[in-house]
């Protein structure tokens, strides 16, 4: 009995349950309810409960397209992350090689459109049109990176140096003689030169020779000997006044005055050069068998020539408050047609102290200035040492070349050598020239001692002696009376 009053009691609570989860839509309730009040008050509980609960909000927002739709600018770049900017105003950066960007057909005009970052040149170009509704407009943007200038070395001189065989042979460069071989040429700017070997009794050499910066070219002629006799040639007989000069004839030299030439037929120039006197030169014309004589009186010169070594490259250089030009590369500059005796030159260059010296100008001489510019500012540019050389001669006041240029008289101490190799020559009248290369040091001076070879004379055939004389005067005369007897 229990037991059942128990399931009853479960049935009626699961109905009214029900009726109160489904809202009692199922069936409207015709009978009375015996029920408790604590239902109908668990609803209104549970509906006041949900009323009572916070609301939020969430606005839509629907952007409003003046003229209705829009089109896209596409900007096309070959570096992500550059910056595209239209009419100034950044618009953001590059992705994947592209930046799209929205914008209403009608709105204000984009007129320019730049693309830029950060160690690259920037891009700006004008905007083609504006994109029409759902319209894809694009622009192409090329930026490069920022090139870094490479350093220009600064150019280094090179030298030639030339060795004959046989040695001594005269040796020219673009038409200038440096010397006797061996002998090397210093200080050359890069580039082609023309050399020449001469020497007498031989066939000339002639060839082009390249020097790179910074090296040594080699000049190595062999010389062949001029075709043996039997073969035709004449003689010139050069002699000067004063004696001494040194003898050219279509460019190779052959002594110092007097001396005999001896040349193949046809017309040759001969040049005479004597040092504080003007070069004098004849055309002579041989022919088999000839001899003849040149004989000129040398006029004293009035003009010589400057150059000046180891300046900054650009240096202005004034004579005498005249602007004479400025340095080349290599620090050099040569003046030339400048009239005997003293002159006063002034160097100037940016970064260094003003350089001013007199300088004497002897004759038809180039006479050599070192120059020496210390730099401005606490730490001025270093001067490279220079060095020295300390020069004697036996017999003394034998002419001094240095490079070829003249220095001065023996017994004579040359200062402000550039340290490295040069070439010394020495010239006194009747004796052979002496030629040799000395390495010069830095701040250090170098001692040479020559002794001059006199030039050899011809031994002059004796004359006959007294007895032989008389023996053919005896002779001579023995026949007449023997001949006399006879007719």
């Amino acid at each position: 009995m229990i037991l059942i009053i128990l399931i009853l009691c479960a049935v009626c609570f699961m109905s009214v349950s029900a009726a109160v989860i489904g809202g009692n839509t199922t069936s409207p309730v015709t009978e009375p309810t015996t029920e408790p009040t604590a239902v109908p008050t668990t609803m209104q509980t549970v509906v006041t409960q949900t009323t009572t609960e916070p609301t939020i909000t969430i606005p839509t927002v629907i952007p409003t397209e003046l003229g209705g739709g829009k089109g896209w600018i596409d900007t096309y770049c070959n570096v992500d992350g550059a910056t595209v900017y239209f009419d100034g105003a950044p618009q953001g950066n590059i992705a994947g090689g592209i930046l799209s960007v929205a914008i209403t057909p009608t709105a204000t005009p984009v007129r320019t459109v730049s693309v830029s970052k950060s160690g690259y040149t920037s891009w700006s170009g004008s905007l083609s049109r504006m994109p029409a509704s759902s319209e894809h407009v694009q622009v192409y943007a090329t930026i490069n990176p920022h090139s870094t200038p490479t350093p220009v070395p600064p150019v280094q001189n090179g030298a030639i140096y030339a060795q004959s065989s046989p040695a001594g042979a005269a040796i020219s460069m673009n038409g200038n003689f440096y010397g006797y071989s061996p002998v090397t040429i210093p200080n050359l700017p890069p580039g082609t030169y023309s050399m020449k070997a001469t020497l007498n009794g031989y066939t000339p050499d002639s060839r082009l020779v390249i020097v790179y910066a910074g090296q040594t070219a080699s000049y190595y002629p062999t010389l062949q000997p001029s075709p043996p006799p039997p073969r035709s040639t004449g003689t010139v007989y050069a002699k000067s006044s004063p004696i001494g000069a040194q003898v050219f004839s279509d460019g190779t030299y052959y002594g110092l005055t007097p001396v005999t030439l001896t040349l193949f037929p046809g017309t040759h120039t001969i040049v005479l050069k004597l040092s504080g006197y003007n070069d004098w030169s004849s055309s002579v014309y041989i022919s088999a068998g000839s001899s003849q004589t040149v004989n000129p009186g040398l006029t004293p010169a009035i003009f010589g020539s400057i150059s000046l070594g180891s300046a900054p490259a650009g240096a202005s250089v004034f004579m005498d408050s005249s602007y004479k030009g400025t340095a080349n590369p290599s620090g050099t500059i040569t003046l030339n047609t400048i009239p005997s005796g003293n002159h006063i030159l002034k160097l100037t260059a940016p970064g260094y102290n003003d350089w001013i010296e007199t300088v004497y100008v002897k004759p038809n001489t180039n006479t050599y200035v070192q120059v020496v510019m210390t730099g401005i500012g606490p730490n001025p540019t270093p001067v490279p040492a220079s060095g020295a050389l300390n020069i004697v001669s036996t017999p003394s006041g034998a002419d001094i070349f240095v490079d070829n240029i003249f220095r001065g008289y023996t017994p004579s101490t040359i200062t402000e050598i550039d340290p490295g190799q040069h070439q010394i020559l020495m010239k006194y009248t009747g004796y052979t020239d002496y030629s040799e290369d000395v390495t010069v040091n830095p701040g250090q001076t170098t001692p040479l001692a020559i002794g001059l070879t006199p030039v050899p004379t011809p031994t002059p055939q004796s004359a006959p002696s007294a007895t032989i004389l008389i023996g053919g005067l005896l002779t001579i005369f023995g026949m007449a009376i023997v001949l006399g007897r006879r007719y």
